[in-house]
């Protein structure tokens, strides 16, 4: 099971979620756990995952603006960010729900 650590809001280069996790998710085998996690959260919709040998990526929305939470082998580094500016504006409504998760 993972859980969440740490999670913090970051501008540069570009607005997203850093998440840090009590074990850094493995692509291939955590990527239906990283999936379950975010079933937990009930504004939380329409999940989709990809995977490879060192990605995954879990598409979902949250108040109707699509989300991407991407977890990477190489850098050992998990995120989540957004393809538009209204998905921007809700990074911080999010965080206060995934903080709700910190162990």
């Amino acid at each position: 099971m993972v859980q969440l650590l740490h999670i913090n809001l970051m501008d540069n280069p570009s607005p997203q979620l850093q998440l840090t996790f009590n074990q850094q998710p493995d692509p291939v085998s955590d990527g239906p756990l990283l999936q379950q996690w975010l079933q937990n959260f009930a504004p939380i919709s329409r999940l989709q995952t990809e995977s490879s040998l060192d990605l995954v990526l879990i598409r979902f929305y949250f108040n109707e603006q699509p989300f991407y939470l991407h977890a990477e082998h190489y850098s050992e580094s998990c995120w989540i960010d957004t393809d538009s500016q209204a998905a921007d504006m809700l990074l911080s409504e999010l965080h206060r729900l995934l903080a709700q998760d910190l162990v």
